[in-house]
């Protein structure tokens, strides 16, 4: 499968960034907070443990992996819901 730049969809948060090729998934993470967005891309795009998180957004590392957990289950509802049969 060839793939361009262009379709992937970009999501920023503090100079970093995540690209996700499949449209189910970009829309479904499109629908999160932008705090829930920016949790989500540090933590898996930059690898960033939950205390380091914590420390770049000023938040106490508890917080930061109540709201990442919080992050996944919304994620995938949202996914659920676009691709009930699912597959990606």
């Amino acid at each position: 499968v060839d793939h361009h730049p262009s379709d992937s969809s970009v999501f920023r948060f503090r100079g970093y960034e995540l690209k996700i090729d499949n449209d189910d998934v970009a829309e479904a993470f499109s629908k999160l907070s932008a705090e829930a967005q920016g949790i989500l891309i540090l933590r898996f795009a930059m690898d960033m443990t939950d205390q380091e998180i914590g420390d770049l957004i000023g938040l106490p590392r508890y917080t930061v992996q109540r709201r990442r957990s919080s992050a996944i289950r919304r994620l995938r509802a949202e996914l659920k819901e676009l691709m009930p049969e699912g597959g990606v």
